[in-house]
């Protein structure tokens, strides 16, 4: 079947991702743009930060103007589509599309992506761009140096952040994912983090200037997509195109409690328990009496006790 389009995609590959499995899943989706006749260049990152240099170099040669945007289709994990995000300068140049090969996958499991990827190649090829929100997380190190980092699933400050350093410095997760079990990772250092963890108290101030303290706040999580962290449903009627994060707070609770009600978080139930909050706001602003872990989609590497995170919406062209 042979395209006439003279369209060219642009296509990166993260490798090492799901533990190599997309190297087999490239292999399966070059087949398909060869069937297709698609016109295409491929780039596969070589490691950590490849992806944001990579979508930048597409972008500054390839990236021509609003009505001609670079069309740039992603295949790795939500770690690989935020090194990409963190990337753009301009947005207006360029149009992004993704096919999930990751292990936690929260972004594609909110929009209910298929795993197969010619189907979703298929996706892609027929449908039309929409424009999403794009979250900014803005925050001083502890050495004072002043960083900003985009996201497109999640932001959060504190417990939900240390899950992710120590998953995403884990030797099981590479065990699990070749079995076919990488979600459960999530669950089993969330448990190990829920009890040495140490939750200060915490002032967090939305949009609007409402201003409230929270005693021993476990985490605040600014969210854009339902799901975070492997599938934990932590805000879930959060959309990615209102203009507004969803922003789920835990505090004041018993540790032994939390433990018996993170099992209903993976199905949206959590909300109706005391000390679990959800304030819908284009901004929030959190500070924490001593440094908690950062993460933007899942990345991890920073500590702070000051973090903004704000929506800008509609900022992605995304199909």
């Amino acid at each position: 079947m042979k395209n006439t389009q003279e369209k060219t995609y642009f296509i990166i590959v993260n490798p090492a991702s799901h533990s190599g499995q997309t190297r087999r899943t490239w292999r399966t989706l070059k087949a398909a743009l060869t069937e297709r006749g698609l016109s295409y260049r491929a780039y596969l990152s070589a490691g950590p930060g490849d992806v944001t240099l990579l979508t930048q170099k597409i972008i500054s040669r390839f990236g021509k103007s609003r009505e001609d945007p670079a069309h740039i289709i992603l295949l790795g994990g939500d770690g690989t589509l935020n090194e990409l995000i963190n990337g753009i300068s301009d947005f207006s140049k360029v149009i992004l599309s993704y096919i999930p090969t990751g292990s936690g996958n929260d972004f594609a499991r909110a929009w209910k992506f298929s795993h197969d990827p010619v189907k979703e190649l298929d996706r892609i090829l027929t449908s039309q761009p929409v424009a999403l929100d794009v979250g900014e997380t803005t925050f001083t190190d502890t050495d004072g140096n002043t960083h900003s980092r985009r996201f497109l699933i999640s932001s959060g400050i504190g417990f939900d952040a240390m899950v992710c350093d120590h998953v995403n410095h884990s030797r099981i997760k590479t065990y699990l994912n070749k079995i076919g079990l990488g979600q459960a990772v999530y669950l089993i250092i969330a448990l190990k983090c829920l009890f040495f963890g140490k939750y200060p108290d915490c002032t967090l101030t939305c949009a609007d200037g409402e201003t409230l303290f929270l005693k021993n706040m476990m985490f605040s999580a600014a969210m854009l997509e339902p799901y975070e962290g492997g599938g934990f449903k932590f805000a879930p009627k959060a959309s990615p195109s209102d203009g507004l994060l969803d922003v789920c707070s835990v505090n004041g609770l018993p540790r032994l409690f939390v433990l018996c009600t993170l099992p209903t978080a993976l199905f949206g139930w959590h909300l109706i328990f005391p000390g679990i909050h959800l304030y819908r706001t284009e901004s929030v602003h959190v500070e924490t009496a001593v440094s908690q872990y950062i993460h933007t989609d899942g990345e991890t590497g920073y500590f702070s006790t000051d973090v903004t995170i704000r929506c800008l919406k509609g900022l992605l062209q995304f199909q």
